[in-house]
């Protein structure tokens, strides 16, 4: 299968956008992806030939959107190679799916949930709410500027906890960092002491091959609009056996198959039980186009067009010495496609506004919340991070190093 970034670009109606005669560069992906047509068209169908509920009438419409919304779930579950449908939990993104996740513990105050400390807001301040009322213990391991939090140091907490009385909590990919971890090597640490271990997949799964048999996993949470697919949808995957033992954040239509007044509830078994009120029925059949769209185009091949991003960028920040610093590897092979650069005594947000002026490159700047990891490095003015994906070129990412060096020229 051979993949074209030319090829790809024609498929997505935002980059044919110009702004004062010159085409726009969007590198923010990590943020929010932009969305194919084919996805667009999927959901505009959705909202003009046959919007209904599924799963509640039994009318022609709603047996439509029923169908093609199990039809979705299937091709999540199969694209992760899950053991079952059952287990693709839909939620409005990474954020929810960990919330719910971290539901596998009692909460009693004996269960010690490890996180790090470049984690996403949606992977720390759930915890700390959880530690300050008294419902678990929390540790928070270092991650160095460079590469990720050691295993050594992961093992070592890992150890400290009670056997089969805490959940790891950890990001495939750092948003910050870039840093890939070692899931299958700290997945089997967590396991030998029976505890669990809850994937952040936000930043790992747009970009290449998730298979949750092979990571060895529990439970992980993905956003699909950071993947190409509608905004508002992600999922929760979980080994059955532990959906099973979770109890629903929200609870209401279609999460029972019968209620008796006043203390007779039985609930559905998962994943209904977890999928409370109408759905984003739209958004669920889109995201199945969404697997459909990076499956054609295949994981492997993206994954391959974002290292070379990665090298281009790697080499014109190197370039600007110690004028900047990067947070994370050095190599590509062990990073993302994307970078926090601490643009030393130049304001980040500044360098972001003029990048977007002087030549359309929209990116991100601030503290990507990582707040926490920040404040550890001293980056009170936050860092500029461009985030590259499957429509970018190299020649972008050289327009990229150049304007960057052109301001920093300046403002030295």
């Amino acid at each position: 299968m051979t993949f074209s970034v030319e090829k790809v670009r024609n498929d997505f109606p935002a980059l044919k956008r110009e702004r004062n005669g010159k085409p726009i560069i969007y590198c923010d992906s990590a943020c929010m992806a932009l969305k194919p047509k084919q996805v667009v068209d999927t959901l505009v169908g959705y909202y003009t030939e046959y919007t209904a509920c599924a799963g509640r009438s039994p009318h022609m419409f709603s047996r439509e959107t029923t169908k093609r919304c199990d039809e979705s779930r299937v091709k999540v579950a199969n694209f992760i190679n899950a053991k079952d449908p059952s287990e693709v939990v839909w939620t409005r993104n990474t954020t929810e799916a960990l919330n719910l996740g971290c539901g596998i513990l009692e909460l009693d105050g004996t269960e010690t949930i490890i996180a790090t400390s470049e984690s996403h807001n949606s992977n720390i301040v759930k915890w700390m709410f959880l530690e300050n009322a008294g419902k678990i213990k929390l540790k928070v391991l270092e991650t160095p500027l460079d590469h990720p939090c050691e295993i050594e140091l992961i093992e070592k907490a890992v150890n400290e906890c009670e056997s089969g009385k805490f959940l790891v909590s950890l990001a495939q990919v750092s948003n910050v960092t870039a840093a890939k971890i070692d899931v299958k090597e700290i997945a089997k640490i967590i396991h030998e002491r029976e505890g669990y271990f809850l994937l952040d997949a936000a930043q790992s799964f747009p970009h290449m091959p998730v298979d949750v048999q092979d990571l060895g996993i529990d439970l992980m949470g993905v956003s699909m609009h950071k993947a190409c697919g509608p905004t508002g949808m992600g999922f929760l995957w979980g080994k059955y056996h532990l959906l099973e033992k979770i109890k629903p954040l929200i609870l209401g239509g279609e999460t029972v198959s019968d209620v008796y007044i006043p203390d007779q509830i039985v609930m559905l078994p998962p994943p209904s039980k977890f999928e409370a009120g109408l759905q984003n029925y739209g958004g669920i059949i889109a995201s199945g186009a969404t697997i459909d769209y990076l499956s054609g185009l295949g994981m492997e091949n993206i994954h391959k067009h974002e290292q070379r991003l990665s090298e281009v960028m790697l080499k014109g920040i190197a370039e600007l010495g110690d004028k900047v610093s990067l947070l994370g590897p050095k190599d590509p092979k062990q990073r993302a496609a994307l970078a926090a650069i601490d643009m030393k005594d130049i304001n980040s947000h500044e360098v972001a506004i003029l990048l977007d002026d002087m030549a359309n490159i929209m990116l991100r700047s601030g503290y990507h919340c990582t707040h926490a990891f920040h404040h550890q490095l001293e980056l009170d003015q936050g860092t500029l991070r461009p985030s590259w994906y499957l429509y970018n070129t190299v020649d972008e990412v050289k327009i990229f190093n150049e304007k960057l060096a052109e301001i920093i020229d300046v403002f030295s």
